[in-house]
């Protein structure tokens, strides 16, 4: 169905189509929006965002974010391409933690830890409504599922605003004390392929949290400044094999920008969430992505809005209890627009 916009423009609204079946026989479909010149295409398993098409300087649309061709491939993926991240994004250290005096086991799937909950969110089937320009995917998880107690209601609202940004929303309810984080996890190349080392990048943070071996944080608050880590003025990303969470600094207003001088494609973050995980796939093995492109390390960049990792364990953090009967709500926007290369070097 198309729709003309204000400015006389045909726009497309939701488009679904079947994308294939599972391994229990229940069927995988792709929903496709497109408002002004942002198109999104996602699906119901997993939340997947497979494909985030924007223009770059000249006009021409790109894919911004990794994928892969078929469902299948996304069955056999390990890396969470695209994927809404539950219950808990990022790590948990030895796979348990306490809550009101109970010690809950967890699914240990990342040595001794627990990374993005476990089986997770991202490999089950959600039920879908479409509005004009959002597709909403709500799930009930059960109690004990990947450990964590209460039944949890879940709502992930992928939308494209007015202005052609992406919003993400993220709601929950509990039907008992419970902890979370929800997370997207798209990895995105503002050039549609090739490495990002000549991405620029910004972050509000002063401060990230260092991790022990395992990759878990030590509970200690380090600043960036003067380190591998501060993105506090804007800079090259370079070769730093990134995975790392940062504290952001404020609550309200740009928290991240994300620019590529060779397609002159800008993203600039907003969110809730008190922390954001900085990945430049430097565990992402050798594979072989969407159209054959090669994928691997140094090829794309995750901003992951979350809670800190290990927060259950680390009463020092910002907290991640759900209490029952409590409603979840957080959201993360993702804006796109374009600069011309000389426009963008003050902020350099």
């Amino acid at each position: 169905m198309d729709k003309k916009s204000t400015d006389g423009r045909v726009e497309k609204m939701i488009e679904q189509m079947e994308w294939g079946t599972l391994l229990d026989g229940k069927t995988a479909s792709l929903y496709t929006i497109t408002r002004g010149t942002t198109t999104l295409t996602a699906s119901d398993y997993g939340c997947i965002i497979t494909s985030l098409l924007v223009p770059d300087k000249n006009g021409k649309q790109g894919n911004i974010v990794l994928g892969y061709d078929s469902l299948d491939e996304y069955c056999r993926d390990n890396a969470y391409l695209g994927a809404a991240i539950g219950r808990y994004a990022n790590r948990i250290g030895c796979a348990a933690f306490r809550l009101n005096g109970v010690r809950y086991e967890l699914t240990a799937n990342e040595g001794e830890n627990t990374l993005h909950g476990g089986e997770g969110f991202h490999k089950r089937l959600w039920e879908v409504e479409t509005d004009e320009y959002s597709i909403t995917f709500r799930r009930i998880s059960p109690d004990g599922e990947d450990g964590f107690p209460g039944e949890l209601k879940v709502l992930v609202q992928y939308a494209i605003q007015e202005d052609g940004a992406l919003r993400i929303t993220y709601e929950a309810e509990a039907a008992q004390d419970t902890v979370l984080c929800l997370t997207n996890h798209s990895y995105f190349n503002l050039n549609g392929g090739g490495t990002i080392q000549d991405h620029n990048l910004f972050l509000a943070a002063g401060h990230y949290t260092p991790v022990d071996k395992t990759n878990i944080p030590t509970g200690e608050l380090r600043p960036t400044e003067g380190t591998d880590f501060d993105f506090c003025t804007m800079r090259p990303i370079g070769t730093f094999p990134y995975d790392h969470n940062f504290a952001l600094d404020k609550t309200e207003g740009r928290m991240a920008e994300l620019y590529a001088p060779k397609s002159g494609r800008r993203i600039t973050l907003t969110t809730d969430m008190p922390g954001v995980q900085l990945y430049t796939g430097c565990c992402l093995s050798p594979r072989r992505g969407r159209n054959g492109e090669e994928y691997g390390p140094g090829m794309s960049v995750c901003l992951e809005t979350q809670h800190f990792p290990d927060s259950p364990n680390k009463p020092e953090f910002p907290s991640p209890l759900l209490k029952a009967g409590e409603h979840f709500k957080s959201q993360t926007v993702f804006g796109f627009d374009t600069v011309d290369n000389e426009a963008q070097k003050h902020l350099l």
